[in-house]
Protein backbone atom coordinates (compact mmCIF):
# COMPACT_ATOMS: atom_id res chain seq x y z
CA UNK A 1 0.00 0.00 0.00
CA UNK A 2 1.23 3.63 -1.02
CA UNK A 3 1.61 5.75 1.96
CA UNK A 4 0.18 9.44 1.61
CA UNK A 5 3.45 10.72 2.10
CA UNK A 6 4.61 9.02 -1.44
CA UNK A 7 1.11 9.83 -2.63
CA UNK A 8 1.52 13.54 -2.40
CA UNK A 9 4.70 13.49 -3.59
CA UNK A 10 3.43 11.99 -6.68
CA UNK A 11 0.66 14.70 -7.21
CA UNK A 12 3.80 17.43 -6.66
CA UNK A 13 5.29 15.79 -8.66
CA UNK A 14 2.31 16.00 -11.50
CA UNK A 15 2.13 19.55 -10.85
CA UNK A 16 5.42 20.16 -11.51
CA UNK A 17 5.35 18.35 -14.58
CA UNK A 18 1.93 19.87 -15.93
CA UNK A 19 3.69 23.57 -15.24
CA UNK A 20 6.75 22.31 -17.38
CA UNK A 21 4.72 20.78 -20.22
CA UNK A 22 1.89 22.73 -20.87
CA UNK A 23 2.87 26.48 -20.88
CA UNK A 24 -1.19 27.01 -20.12
CA UNK A 25 -0.79 25.29 -16.83
CA UNK A 26 -2.98 26.91 -13.86
CA UNK A 27 -3.24 25.75 -10.42
CA UNK A 28 -6.87 26.90 -9.62
CA UNK A 29 -8.20 26.31 -6.68
CA UNK A 30 -12.06 25.99 -6.17
CA UNK A 31 -12.49 28.95 -2.93
CA UNK A 32 -16.23 27.36 -2.39
CA UNK A 33 -17.70 24.13 -2.75
CA UNK A 34 -21.30 24.10 -3.22
CA UNK A 35 -23.82 21.34 -1.67
CA UNK A 36 -26.96 21.02 -3.27
CA UNK A 37 -28.96 18.59 -1.42
CA UNK A 38 -31.47 16.51 -3.66
CA UNK A 39 -34.81 18.34 -3.64
CA UNK A 40 -37.31 15.54 -3.87
CA UNK A 41 -36.67 11.90 -4.15
CA UNK A 42 -34.62 10.33 -6.74
CA UNK A 43 -37.41 8.26 -8.53
CA UNK A 44 -38.78 11.51 -8.93
CA UNK A 45 -35.85 13.61 -10.38
CA UNK A 46 -34.41 14.39 -13.64
CA UNK A 47 -30.96 13.14 -14.16
CA UNK A 48 -28.20 14.00 -16.57
CA UNK A 49 -24.78 12.80 -16.98
CA UNK A 50 -21.76 15.05 -17.68
CA UNK A 51 -18.80 13.20 -18.79
CA UNK A 52 -14.84 14.61 -19.21
CA UNK A 53 -14.24 12.25 -21.45
CA UNK A 54 -14.15 13.79 -24.99
CA UNK A 55 -17.58 12.58 -25.77
CA UNK A 56 -19.48 13.65 -29.00
CA UNK A 57 -21.50 12.75 -31.93
CA UNK A 58 -20.32 11.56 -35.11
CA UNK A 59 -21.20 15.04 -37.11
CA UNK A 60 -20.18 17.11 -33.93
CA UNK A 61 -16.52 18.75 -33.99
CA UNK A 62 -14.40 16.75 -32.44
CA UNK A 63 -12.79 18.35 -29.04
CA UNK A 64 -9.12 20.10 -29.81
CA UNK A 65 -6.55 17.45 -29.00
CA UNK A 66 -3.56 19.33 -30.79
CA UNK A 67 -3.42 21.66 -28.61
CA UNK A 68 -1.63 21.50 -25.35
CA UNK A 69 -3.89 23.96 -23.43
CA UNK A 70 -6.69 21.49 -24.01
CA UNK A 71 -10.38 22.55 -24.97
CA UNK A 72 -13.01 24.06 -22.73
CA UNK A 73 -15.75 23.91 -25.38
CA UNK A 74 -18.91 21.27 -24.56
CA UNK A 75 -20.74 19.07 -26.80
CA UNK A 76 -24.51 18.23 -26.18
CA UNK A 77 -25.63 14.52 -26.24
CA UNK A 78 -29.24 13.86 -27.03
CA UNK A 79 -30.80 11.73 -23.95
CA UNK A 80 -32.22 9.13 -27.21
CA UNK A 81 -28.81 8.81 -29.34
CA UNK A 82 -27.89 5.85 -30.55
CA UNK A 83 -24.44 5.20 -28.88
CA UNK A 84 -23.05 3.77 -32.28
CA UNK A 85 -23.02 7.45 -33.23
CA UNK A 86 -20.73 8.54 -30.17
CA UNK A 87 -16.87 9.42 -30.30
CA UNK A 88 -14.09 10.44 -27.94
CA UNK A 89 -11.91 12.99 -28.55
CA UNK A 90 -9.20 13.06 -25.31
CA UNK A 91 -5.42 12.59 -25.53
CA UNK A 92 -5.04 11.83 -21.60
CA UNK A 93 -6.59 8.36 -21.33
CA UNK A 94 -6.73 5.48 -24.07
CA UNK A 95 -10.18 5.66 -25.45
CA UNK A 96 -10.62 2.32 -26.64
CA UNK A 97 -12.91 1.21 -23.86
CA UNK A 98 -14.58 4.00 -24.26
CA UNK A 99 -15.17 3.46 -28.13
CA UNK A 100 -15.96 -0.20 -27.65
CA UNK A 101 -18.29 0.08 -24.92
CA UNK A 102 -19.23 4.20 -24.72
CA UNK A 103 -21.52 3.36 -21.45
CA UNK A 104 -18.20 3.05 -19.29
CA UNK A 105 -17.64 7.40 -19.74
CA UNK A 106 -21.29 8.21 -20.65
CA UNK A 107 -23.41 5.38 -18.68
CA UNK A 108 -26.41 6.72 -21.06
CA UNK A 109 -27.65 3.02 -21.08
CA UNK A 110 -27.73 3.00 -17.47
CA UNK A 111 -29.52 6.25 -16.94
CA UNK A 112 -32.38 4.76 -19.32
CA UNK A 113 -32.69 1.16 -17.74
CA UNK A 114 -33.04 2.93 -14.36
CA UNK A 115 -35.22 4.77 -15.13
CA UNK A 116 -37.37 2.01 -17.07
CA UNK A 117 -36.97 0.34 -12.82
CA UNK A 118 -38.54 3.37 -11.77
CA UNK A 119 -35.40 4.09 -9.53
CA UNK A 120 -34.73 7.24 -11.71
CA UNK A 121 -37.58 9.74 -12.64
CA UNK A 122 -36.36 10.37 -16.06
CA UNK A 123 -33.45 10.99 -18.11
CA UNK A 124 -32.28 14.70 -19.02
CA UNK A 125 -33.22 15.41 -22.74
CA UNK A 126 -29.64 15.87 -23.44
CA UNK A 127 -26.42 14.77 -21.97
CA UNK A 128 -22.86 17.26 -21.83
CA UNK A 129 -19.73 15.72 -23.24
CA UNK A 130 -16.36 18.25 -22.44
CA UNK A 131 -12.67 17.15 -22.35
CA UNK A 132 -11.31 16.84 -18.85
CA UNK A 133 -7.87 18.03 -20.15
CA UNK A 134 -7.73 21.48 -19.47
CA UNK A 135 -4.28 22.96 -18.02
CA UNK A 136 -5.82 26.38 -17.40
CA UNK A 137 -8.95 25.67 -15.63
CA UNK A 138 -10.48 29.35 -15.90
CA UNK A 139 -12.32 28.95 -18.86
CA UNK A 140 -14.05 25.40 -17.56
CA UNK A 141 -14.81 27.62 -14.67
CA UNK A 142 -15.54 31.13 -16.05
CA UNK A 143 -17.21 30.06 -19.42
CA UNK A 144 -17.73 26.22 -19.66
CA UNK A 145 -19.29 25.04 -16.32
CA UNK A 146 -22.09 28.06 -15.93
CA UNK A 147 -23.16 27.74 -19.61
CA UNK A 148 -23.52 24.00 -18.44
CA UNK A 149 -25.06 24.83 -15.22
CA UNK A 150 -27.19 26.97 -17.11
CA UNK A 151 -28.35 24.51 -19.67
CA UNK A 152 -29.18 22.05 -17.15
CA UNK A 153 -31.10 23.94 -15.00
CA UNK A 154 -33.21 25.56 -18.28
CA UNK A 155 -34.03 21.98 -19.29
CA UNK A 156 -35.38 21.03 -15.64
CA UNK A 157 -32.08 18.77 -14.53
CA UNK A 158 -32.54 18.08 -10.69
CA UNK A 159 -29.63 16.03 -9.91
CA UNK A 160 -26.00 15.67 -12.58
CA UNK A 161 -23.77 12.63 -12.68
CA UNK A 162 -20.23 13.31 -13.16
CA UNK A 163 -18.50 11.01 -15.36
CA UNK A 164 -14.81 11.21 -15.45
CA UNK A 165 -12.86 10.81 -18.45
Amino acid sequence: MIDRAELRARYEEWVERIGRDHGAANNRVNGHAWFSPLAKPLAQSTVALVTTAGAHLDDQEPFNTATSHGDPTIRTIPADVDSARLRFAHTHYDTASAEDDPNVVLPIDRVHELVAAGRIGASAPFHIGMMGFNPDPSRVADEAGPLVARLLMEAGVDAVVLVPG
